[in-house]
């Protein structure tokens, strides 16, 4: 049992021992310590089911109100639930947090996951969730030269309920030389500035480095963090900084005291640190060139965790060497007794300086509104040619007699009704789904492809059953013929769009079947008699035939009905 408490309190978890066998952990319920003496096995097998080795009925544990059973395996403490099925929950980040003795606000802003492969550990959702854990209210990654765990963190941190600050660490060059940067977005526009940083260091740059000017052009709605080691470089290019606070919603230095258990390393930051508070610190205005801001990079969530950077670097480097064991996800009081540490109390008032760099990650948390539109799509438009433009008019005219081009010269005459029918049905719900674009992208690809000598394949997956993909040439396999599903390629319903919310017309408009809409904006639109249009009537959501409007009915319009009627159906 003496065990299991050192682990709790390792971890910082608020219990009370109720027995020799039992824990009650604050918030989370009675743990029953699994008694594992003389037992083999801590699974065995009942029939056809595998359980765990437990001694104790579960219905006896459960009417003594413990829902809880922890046992130890490896180096960590687990526990399932007496209620559920056998499931591996690790004992961390449960129940009550031991509160720290400091109640300073602060916003951890330097999470690295393992998108930045091979060099962090510990999933998006439990980064979150320890933040949660320890009473925060935001969290911030900055994964090195990948945004790829942004989307993950908006969606987790928003389940959570806190905030998801996006954030990109990258090399910044400049005459020859490179220094480190972390930038946090904003705004919206910071958000779209920041991945074409990324696209600069990531496509357009051959030693995966932005260039200042670059920088410089997308700093608004963004904040720039200097790096660790960067006050040298900052003092030789004030003009750079200048220029960059200038374009930058702010500008801060990263202050991060975590060890690196390696002499060198540990020298150089320690170095660059003290060279950035002795030179660019005006004591007489207490003010700085930019603000220290305390970020401290964390690889795995917790300190037991180290172990896992050292077998990824191992796994990409072949590095066979220890890593820090210092850089996780620290409390307040970790942070400041480093701080306390380092720094001279005679000199700089030391709790002062602390409330400073803390109260710079709040700011930036804060003001972190960017967020990805996660309720629609967005396909980027065509760009088509001035002899395209010349040829068809516009992308839908285009996409359409690219179509019926490829139809007169794919499809037998003799079951030219059937392929017919099989069209209309897949061009709807490509233009329900707005991916007439996507179409057309395709298209110039393959092509381009041919024209250039590329190999092109026959099409592959679920791609070979569109027909609208067939006759564009972007696949070579007739769906009709081999009884392949539309389906299979692009499901209505797995693209968000639903029959309760989808406003149908039928095939083409004919003459002796048409009704004319007249609407409260003067537009008039011809539709089918038989064209069935989703409305709001009286509070209600109905669908009715074009014929059985009503004058004050309100037709709720989807993308196919914008591109099908407002461009060619409109008098």
């Amino acid at each position: 049992m003496n065990e299991l408490h050192e682990w709790l309190e390792a971890h910082r978890i608020a219990y009370r021992p109720i027995d020799r066998e039992v824990v009650e952990i604050e918030g989370f319920g009675k743990l029953f310590l699994a008694d594992l003496s003389g037992v083999k096995s801590i699974f065995r097998v009942r029939g056809a089911e595998v359980e765990f080795n437990l001694m104790e009925r579960p219905e006896v544990l459960l009417s003594e109100g413990i829902e809880y059973v922890a046992f130890p395996f490896g180096d960590n403490w687990y526990y399932y639930s007496l209620r559920e099925g056998f499931r591996w929950n690790i004992l961390k980040h449960v129940g009550r947090r031991v509160p720290c003795k400091r109640k300073t606000p602060f916003v951890n802003l330097g999470v690295h996951t393992p998108y930045e492969l091979l060099n962090a550990s510990g999933d998006v959702s439990q980064w979150v969730r320890k933040a949660v854990w320890m009473g925060h209210s935001a969290l911030g990654i900055c994964d090195r030269n990948t945004m790829g765990a942004t989307l993950a963190l908006q969606k987790a941190c928003d389940k959570a309920g806190i905030r998801p600050i996006i954030g990109y660490t990258c090399t910044l060059s400049h005459e020859g030389e490179k220094v480190e940067v972390k930038i946090y977005c904003q705004s919206q526009r910071g958000l779209r500035n920041l991945l074409r940083i990324q696209k600069a260091v990531m496509v357009d740059a051959a030693d995966a480095t932005v260039p200042l000017p670059e920088l410089l052009r997308r700093g608004e709605g963004n904040v720039l963090v200097f790096g660790k080691l960067s006050p040298f470089w900052m003092e030789k290019n004030l003009h750079a900084v200048k220029a960059l606070r200038e374009t930058f919603d702010n500008v801060f230095y990263q202050v991060d005291l975590s060890e690196y258990k390696a002499e060198r390393l540990d020298a150089e930051v320690l170095k660059a640190t003290a060279y950035f508070f002795h030179t660019f610190y005006d004591e007489k205005n207490d003010s700085f060139l930019v603000e220290p801001v305390l970020i401290a990079d964390c690889y795995y969530p917790d300190k037991d965790d180290a172990r896992t950077k050292t077998v990824l670097n191992k796994i990409a480097t072949g590095a066979a060497h220890a890593q820090s064991d210092d850089q996780y996800f620290k409390d307040i009081d970790e942070h400041y007794a480093a701080v306390c540490a380092l720094f001279d109390g005679e000199r700089w008032d030391t709790d002062a300086l602390f409330e400073r760099m803390c109260r710079h990650t709040v700011e930036i948390a804060e003001g972190a509104e960017a967020r990805y539109q996660t309720e629609r799509n967005y396909m980027p438009r065509y760009d088509m040619t001035a002899e395209e433009q010349q040829r068809y008019g516009d992308r839908y005219t285009m996409f359409r007699q690219l179509l019926e081009e490829g139809f007169r010269r794919l499809v037998p005459r003799e079951r030219a009704e059937e392929y017919r029918k099989r069209l209309e049905k897949e061009v709807y719900i490509l233009e329900s789904t707005d991916n007439i674009d996507y179409m057309l992208v395709q298209y110039d690809t393959v092509n381009w492809a041919r024209r250039s000598g590329i190999l092109v394949g026959c099409g592959r997956g679920s791609a070979g059953g569109s027909l609208v993909l067939y006759l564009l040439g972007i696949t070579l396999i007739d769906p009709i013929q081999y009884n392949l599903l539309f389906e299979r390629f692009l499901l209505p319903e797995r693209a968000g769009l639903y029959p309760d919310r989808v406003t149908r017309l039928t095939d083409r408009v004919l003459s002796d079947r048409a009704v004319r809409i007249r609407f409260d904006n003067g537009v008039t639109l011809r539709l089918d008699r038989d064209a069935e249009l989703v409305i709001a009537r009286d509070g209600s959501r109905l669908t009715v035939y074009a014929d059985q409007l009503r004058e004050s009915d309100d037709v709720l319009f989807d993308n196919r009905d914008l591109l099908f009627n407002l461009q060619g159906d409109l008098l």
